[in-house]
């Protein structure tokens, strides 16, 4: 279900009509100031929109002989008039950005997630309580909002070109709605005791806080939170502005706050590099036998530099140098053949490209994303699809999963699955040494016992690795599971039905 999207329409020139209904429409709320070499403050002064009306501030400080451009940062109220939604001017790039949150601008909270709700002719309450289900339609009903976002907003001699229109960003996002707020905060301090994998070589993206926690990169960024906090502080404020406008309740704002109190939002930004990782190493050239072919020796290379990476991190850390040489002597670098290394090194500058996702693109466009061949330049284009978007899915529910915590089994419960698994299987779990770790689970978390380094690194994991084959992992946290609640959204549409007055536009 999508959260908030950034449109940028390229060629401003070619939508001079929608820059002019922009500049006369929407409300000037702030400017920024960007610093820009001198070439490209050259190419600036060319463009063929500055002139008396359109013209922006652009300035050199005689001091500093820096050259720098203001843009103008717009806002509106939506037709609906429930919800301001921003533009933003980029002269010197040449485009116009739309930077929103579909639901809000839909229906003026995110409390309401963007899919088919009851008031939707096609909605069924089975097939909608899926969460896969709800993602896989997301695709049809983006595209269907983004064409009409156009039409509503905009006059109609303001014509869009769609093949100008990219999708920078997009947000997934997900409501799990709780029994009570107690439960929703209570998940919430379990979930904080779960790190993700990829945050034990960079704690310092990981952050958590009273009522949410995140986990930031350049591509990405991953966040859970208690929707009712928030609601409280941000959302509360602008639908009581809307409210005092209106001149009644047109936002039931206790009833939304009972609501936002119960959920926990699970939310990932996909960045414009991370939509390009995914299409680059997942899409690309999918269906060209010759791309594949190349592409699994890009694997093969780089799974081989990444293992001599970590055989020079290890002897970094070797301060003895006889311990050196023998761990030099038991763990050898890894060779690479030369034509293998050439096919790496041109893979990894084709697929390492940032993309820009259009809406639509044109038969030469397509065929260089899906055919290998002689090209006279690189296309940094291609279309924001349907699998593009199933790849953010499968990411976004992975991470749902990844943040599941369920009860911790009693040490009779464990005793018996580790019989189960031993009289089903070849090779045998050790019983007394899994029993005798899992004594030390009753008190600490995996990762309690790893920071403690009661084990060693390689045992830490072994054990790990046979607890996860009878269905203990580090989610296993909860001494009495009481308050866990589905991954669907079940809740949410019943939910919804009972409250289903809470908001007039629904």
């Amino acid at each position: 279900m999508v959260d908030t999207i950034i449109l940028r329409i390229h060629d401003l020139k070619k939508h001079r009509d929608l820059v002019r209904f922009v500049n006369i429409n929407f409300n000037g709320s702030s400017k920024y100031t960007a610093i820009i070499p001198k070439d490209e403050a050259d190419e600036f002064t060319k463009s063929p929109l500055v002139d008396e009306k359109l013209m922006i501030d652009y300035f050199r400080n005689s001091k500093t002989g820096t050259h720098l451009v203001r843009y103008k940062s717009q806002d509106r109220l939506n037709t609906s008039g429930h919800y301001y939604f921003h533009a933003y001017e980029n002269r010197d790039k040449d485009y116009l950005e739309f930077n929103f949150s579909v639901p809000k601008y839909k229906w003026g909270t995110n409390i309401l997630v963007f899919a088919r709700h009851i008031w939707d002719r096609d909605f069924v309450f089975y097939n909608h309580s899926s969460l896969k289900y709800n993602l896989n339609e997301s695709f049809d009903l983006i595209i269907s909002f983004i064409k009409n976002f156009f039409l509503r907003e905009f006059s109609d001699q303001c014509l869009i070109d769609y093949s100008c229109v990219e999708v920078n960003r997009i947000d997934l996002a997900y409501n799990q709605v709780f029994h009570c707020k107690d439960n929703a905060l209570e998940y919430l301090e379990y979930q904080k005791e779960i790190r993700r994998k990829h945050s034990r070589s960079n704690v310092e993206s990981f952050r958590e806080y009273p009522t949410s926690l995140m986990y930031k990169t350049k591509r990405y960024s991953i966040k859970i939170y208690h929707k009712g906090s928030e609601y409280a502080k941000t959302d509360k404020r602008e639908h009581k502005k809307i409210n005092k406008v209106k001149g009644y309740e047109y936002f039931k704002i206790d009833e939304l706050q009972a609501i936002a109190d119960k959920i926990l939002r699970y939310e990932v930004t996909f960045r414009s590099s991370m939509l390009s990782y995914l299409y680059n190493n997942n899409l690309f050239r999918k269906k060209c036998p010759v791309h594949q072919a190349r592409y699994v020796i890009y694997k093969k290379v780089e799974s081989i530099k990444a293992k001599n990476d970590k055989i020079a991190e290890r002897l970094g850390s070797i301060i003895s140098t006889n311990k050196k040489e023998r761990y030099k002597e038991a763990h050898p670098y890894l060779t690479c053949d030369p034509n293998e290394e050439r096919v790496h090194k041109s893979m990894n500058k084709l697929i390492s490209h940032n993309r820009q996702f259009m809406l639509k693109i044109d038969e030469n466009t397509e065929r260089f994303n899906s055919e290998s061949g002689r090209y006279s330049h690189f296309e940094p284009r291609a279309k924001f699809s349907k699998a593009l978007l199933k790849e953010c899915a499968k990411f976004f529910i992975q991470f749902i999963k990844e943040f599941q915590v369920a009860e911790k089994p009693s040490l009779a419960t464990v005793s018996d699955r580790i019989d189960s698994y031993n009289n089903t299987h070849f090779r045998k779990l050790p019983k007394n040494e899994m029993m005798k770790f899992y004594e030390l689970l009753q008190n600490n978390s995996f990762e309690d016992i790893r920071n403690k380094k009661l084990y060693s690194k390689a045992t830490y994991y072994r054990y790990l690795k046979r607890f996860e084959e009878i269905g203990v992992t580090k989610n296993n946290t909860i001494i009495l599971d009481h308050i866990s609640v589905p991954v669907d959204l079940k809740q949410y549409h019943s939910t919804i039905f009972l409250k289903n007055q809470f908001l007039k536009i629904a």
